[in-house]
């Protein structure tokens, strides 16, 4: 009697352990979560991506990805700034969408004025854990024809601290 309760013990645990290592779980980046912005205002300003879209091609994910795993340890540096999208928000100021690699705090500027992120959304390539995240800013109104600079400088959270830094100039045109 004894070894048929060990033997449906040892089958119990057996196939516990089989169905724990066999559940695969997976996430993946899903882009649809980001809305496209506006590219006219209401006054008739027009923000032209055409060059800023052009060398989005160029700078691309690059591979990049700190794939961080829950329990592996401190969160991953910052490691990629890419622009994810620009233009009008529903309250009618211009914004910018950073897709930021890692994890860290910004210093960011737009035409020489600080400002700071109002929402940030996790995207998750892998594992369980957030991989990086989507700053929004609200730049401002934007009242006349010219070109307007966005900087931001990320610092990683964890030693050894590294930076990464991000600028782009966005021609605003009239219709």
């Amino acid at each position: 009697m004894i070894k048929r309760v060990k033997k449906i013990l040892a089958l119990v645990l057996a196939l516990t352990m089989i169905m724990g290592m066999g559940m695969m779980v997976s996430a993946a980046e899903t882009e649809s979560s980001i809305p496209q912005l506006a590219k006219t205002n209401g006054e008739g300003l027009t923000v032209d991506l055409t060059a800023v879209q052009e060398s989005l091609a160029d700078e691309g994910d690059n591979g990049i990805s700190p794939l961080w795993w829950a329990g592996d340890g401190p969160a991953p540096q910052v490691t990629n700034i890419v622009l994810a999208d620009a233009g009008w928000l529903d309250n009618g100021n211009f914004g910018v969408v950073l897709k930021v690699y890692g994890y860290g705090s910004d210093t960011t500027t737009f035409n020489g004025r600080k400002i700071t992120w109002f929402k940030k959304d996790p995207f998750i390539i892998s594992g369980t854990g957030a991989d990086g995240f989507y700053y929004w800013y609200d730049c401002g109104p934007i009242t006349a024809a010219g070109d307007y600079t966005f900087s931001t400088t990320f610092r990683s959270t964890n030693h050894p601290y590294t930076q990464r830094s991000y600028s782009r100039v966005f021609p605003f045109v009239e219709n």
